[in-house]
């Protein structure tokens, strides 16, 4: 008999005297933050892009990184012929070259050569040059280069005459302080430092915009960014907010209040709008935001900074998000969306080593940790709920349901039985009769279709007897560590151990196989310790014994 030392009978409620933790239904954004410590070049992104072959280039304080997934690889004028290292924009031009704003000119980057040029030309009639700190680039329709740089103004360079003009004035103001402009059905747009919005269908002559009642709704603001949208809309991001543009009508309507840096489109209805107070979510269709911020405690897949520069969109359909101080956020395409539950806020308690899974009759999810125990997760209502017992212990090793019960494993622990009706929990220790445990270190437990309860420990195997309530040492695994049991489709049950290989029991046959490494021969096992989960593969396999 099992002796009474062992065996502890105690009415436990699972559902009084401990804190649920719920978890919210609405979907999370997980982001990879990619910082200093994973080779980036500085932690302020001022800019990024995408190129036609797939790297991905982030414009930095201090130098200018180029990404291929795995490694940055950086360039600055210590290490390459890049002249400066503070860059502020960035755009690939038609033959695949990369002109690289700085604070102090602009450089153009062949990839063939894999070297920087600066962009020397003058402007003859002016003796003028670009030397101070670009704010943007981009191309027209004929493939023009357009550089707007900060105190000096906007300026046209032709590739194919390799010729440098500068824009006309905008009123009776010159165009030296240009934020931002764009191209937008064969019209230029710009946007003048603390001054206004204007428009020219010649690139010579502009005009103030104006909204559906004549009212100069940018006049004195700051014009950071802006992206065309569906219906004929423009999105333009301001010192004072996001703001929308109905061309077609030239109604306009403010969307956010907030320092916007910059915005943009990840789907047709999705706007991403980067400010100063972390990152909104817009969806133009229904008219709502979702807000992300920096927490206040550690949270891997958070954003890393609420200052957000820099938002882009790659071919793949990931978004790249560059702070302030905190680096370079990925949110890779959800493929497949899995929503990732892990100790931040008021699941802290829950643990960060979840090592054991098994689903119960009622549609829970029942899990162990090997650090905080064993828990109980209801998907409908987003609620966990902590299983906690003085005999339970914390590191749960082992989760096997049979019927109304659920057999829990811990490490140095022993075994449990909890009554899930009753919320009854017996536990079972190690003793030294042979009809008891041969170890308190459970790694495994397998029900077959037989409803035979078998157990895997550091010292050996065991089977359940349930007529008895006690446990019966099988003689072939004496003493050995069995870290994985399953039973595959023909009955056959296959034990994985720590340095004594695999052995499978054909019960119909009642007949032992040791399967091991056997130097020279290469349809035996690789090795003796077979640690990771094992798979029905085993069973199909000809490895030989």
């Amino acid at each position: 008999m099992i002796k009474k030392h062992s065996i502890l009978l105690i009415l436990l409620l699972l559902s009084f005297g401990f804190p649920e933790i719920i978890i919210s239904s609405s979907a999370s954004y997980y982001f990879r933050t990619l910082g200093i410590n994973d080779g980036l070049s500085q932690s302020t992104v001022n800019a990024i892009l995408q190129d036609r072959k797939g790297f991905m280039w982030i414009g930095t304080k201090d130098g200018l990184n180029q990404y291929d997934g795995q490694v940055f690889r950086t360039f600055q004028k210590e290490n390459s012929s890049l002249g400066n290292n503070f860059i502020t924009a960035l755009y690939e031009d038609c033959d695949g070259d990369i002109w690289v704003g700085t604070d102090a000119g602009v450089y153009i980057y062949n990839p063939v050569q894999e070297a920087f040029q600066l962009l020397e030309t003058e402007i003859t009639s002016l003796g003028e040059k670009i030397m101070r700190s670009v704010t943007w680039i981009t191309s027209d329709l004929q493939n023009n280069i357009w550089i707007s740089v900060d105190g000096q103004g906007l300026f046209c360079y032709d590739k194919q005459k390799k010729s440098l003009i500068k824009s006309v004035s905008c009123g009776e103001s010159n165009l030296a302080n240009v934020t931002h402009f764009w191209f937008n059905a064969g019209e230029l747009w710009i946007a003048r430092y603390e001054d206004n919005l204007y428009f020219s269908k010649d690139n010579s002559s502009f005009n103030v915009f104006r909204d559906a009642n004549g009212k100069e709704i940018f006049k004195g603001l700051v014009i950071n960014t802006c992206v065309e949208g569906l219906h004929n809309c423009l999105y333009v991001g301001t010192s004072k907010g996001l703001i929308e543009v109905n061309l077609t009508s030239r109604k306009v309507r403010k969307l956010l209040d907030e320092y916007v840096r910059d915005i943009c489109f990840r789907s047709d209805s999705d706007l991403w709008i980067g400010t100063e107070q972390g990152l909104y979510i817009y969806n133009i269709e229904t008219d709502e935001y979702e807000h992300l911020t920096t927490p206040d405690i550690d949270e891997r897949y958070a954003l890393s900074d609420n200052a957000i520069y820099s938002v882009y969109k790659d071919r793949e359909g990931g978004m790249w998000v560059g702070s302030y101080f905190g680096g370079l956020n990925y949110y890779p395409y959800q493929y497949t969306y899995f929503e990732k539950y892990y100790p931040r806020g008021d699941l802290r308690q829950m643990g960060r080593r979840v090592r054991e899974f098994c689903a119960g009759n009622d549609g829970t999810l029942w899990f162990g940790t090997e650090d905080k125990g064993l828990f109980n997760f209801n998907p409908k209502s987003g609620k966990i709920i902590p299983f906690h017992h003085v005999e339970l212990g914390h590191n749960i090793h082992g989760l096997c349901l049979d019927g109304n019960g659920l057999w829990v494993g811990t490490f140095s622990g022993g075994l449990n039985y909890i009554d899930l009706r009753t919320k009854t929990l017996k536990h079972y220790g190690k003793g030294d009769a042979v009809n008891t445990l041969s170890s308190d270190n459970i790694f495994s437990i397998c029900k077959t279709s037989t409803n035979d309860i078998w157990i895997g420990t550091t010292s050996g195997l065991l089977r359940y007897n349930r007529s008895t309530d006690d446990f019966l040492r099988v003689k072939e695994l004496e003493s050995i560590f069995v870290y994985d049991i399953l039973e595959d489709s023909y009955g056959k049950l296959w034990m994985a151990t720590y340095s004594d290989g695999v052995f499978c029991y054909d019960l119909p046959q009642n007949r032992w196989k040791h399967y091991t490494w056997i130097p020279g021969d290469s349809t035996s096992l690789p090795y003796n310790k077979v640690i990771m989960r094992i798979s029905s593969w085993l069973s199909d396999s000809k490895i030989k014994n």
